[in-house]
C-alpha cells in the first residue's frame, strides 16, 4: 500500500491522538526520553509507591544554593520527626532551573521554586516557598503538608483508604491494638505495624492525623520515624533527595578542610602540617550539592 503526501499529513496530525503525547515524544528524543538517570529513577520510584514528588528548583546564585542545601540538611539530618514524615511521604528532587526546563517541567522565566508531579510524573501544580519554611521540621511541615497531600490531606486520605482495602489481617490488628490497655498486647501490634511500615506508610501517616486515640498517634509517629531513620543516607530515598548529593571534604593544610571535587581520589600523604599553633578548627558544615547532569 503506497501513501501520498496529503494521506501522510493527516496521519502525522492525529499522531499524538493515536499514540499519545508523551509516547510521541519519546519516540522523537525529547526531554522525556533524555532526563537525568536519577530523574528517571525517582518517576520510576513515584509510579511505583503511587507516591507523589516534589521538585525543589535550586536558586539562581551558588550563595542561594548552598544556603538551601544547608537548610535541607539540618531538616534531614536533625531531629525533626515532621519534616522526616513528609520526607517519606513523598518523592523529593532536588533540580537545578536549566535541568527543569530540560526535563519539561518548567517554562523558562517561571519564577516558582517547587512543583508537584502526581504519581505518573505530570506537572499538577508550581508555587513558590520562602526560605523560612524550612528553619524548622514543624515550618516545613507547615508548608510543605498542604502542598504534598493538598489542603485537608485529600491525597493522603484516598491513598490510605486504597492502601487499607488491600492491608492483611495481621495489620489490621496490629494497628486496632496499638493503644490497647495490654502493654505486651501493645508491644506486639506495634511490632507488627514497623514491619509493614514501609509499605504502608500513607496509611500510618492518615491515621497519625485521624486516630481518636493519642497513644495511638503517638505511637504511629514512632513507627514513622524509625522508618526513615532505617533508609540509607548514601542513597537516593527519603534521607537524600533525587539529584542531590553530600559534598565530599579532604584535609586542606594546617588542619582546615575543603570541598574536592567527587572523582578526587584520596591522599592522606599529600597534606603537611605547618606546625604552628592554632585554635581547634571547626567542624565541616554539610550541606547538598544540587547535580548539574
Amino acid at each position: 500500500m503506497t501513501m501520498d503526501r496529503r494521506t501522510f499529513l493527516k496521519a502525522a496530525a492525529a499522531a499524538p491522538c493515536i499514540f499519545g503525547l508523551r509516547e510521541l515524544f519519546a519516540q522523537e528524543g525529547t526531554p522525556a526520553s533524555t532526563a537525568p538517570a536519577w530523574f528517571k529513577e525517582a518517576l520510576a520510584r513515584m509510579k511505583e509507591r503511587k507516591l507523589h514528588g516534589v521538585v525543589l528548583i535550586a536558586p539562581a546564585t551558588a550563595a542561594e544554593e548552598k544556603a538551601l542545601g544547608m537548610a535541607l540538611w539540618d531538616l534531614l539530618d536533625g531531629d525533626h520527626a515532621a519534616a522526616h514524615e513528609l520526607f517519606t511521604g513523598g518523592v523529593f528532587i532536588g533540580m537545578s532551573p536549566a535541568i527543569a526546563v530540560a526535563c519539561g517541567l518548567r517554562k523558562e522565566g517561571e519564577k516558582e521554586n517547587r512543583i508537584l508531579l502526581d504519581p505518573e510524573g505530570m506537572r499538577v501544580v508550581a508555587e513558590s516557598f520562602a526560605s523560612e519554611a524550612l528553619k524548622t521540621g514543624d515550618a516545613f511541615a507547615g508548608s510543605f503538608e498542604p502542598f504534598l497531600f493538598g489542603k485537608e490531606a485529600e491525597r493522603l486520605k484516598a491513598r490510605a483508604e486504597e492502601l487499607l482495602k488491600t492491608s492483611p489481617d495481621e495489620l489490621r490488628y496490629g494497628l486496632r491494638e496499638l493503644g490497647g490497655e495490654d502493654i505486651e498486647v501493645r508491644e506486639r501490634a506495634a511490632a507488627t505495624v514497623q514491619g509493614h511500615a514501609a509499605d504502608y506508610h500513607p496509611l500510618y501517616s492518615w491515621l497519625r492525623r485521624s486516630a481518636p486515640d493519642a497513644e495511638v498517634r503517638s505511637a504511629l509517629r514512632s513507627i514513622l520515624e524509625r522508618l526513615y531513620q532505617s533508609a540509607k543516607k548514601d542513597a537516593f530515598g527519603p534521607r537524600l533527595p533525587f539529584g542531590t548529593r553530600v559534598p565530599k571534604f579532604v584535609e586542606g593544610g594546617c588542619g582546615g578542610w575543603r570541598e574536592a571535587p567527587m572523582d578526587e581520589k584520596d591522599d592522606k600523604g599529600s597534606m603537611v602540617a605547618c606546625g604552628m599553633a592554632r585554635i581547634e578548627e571547626p567542624k565541616v558544615r554539610l550541606f547538598l550539592r544540587f547535580l548539574t547532569k
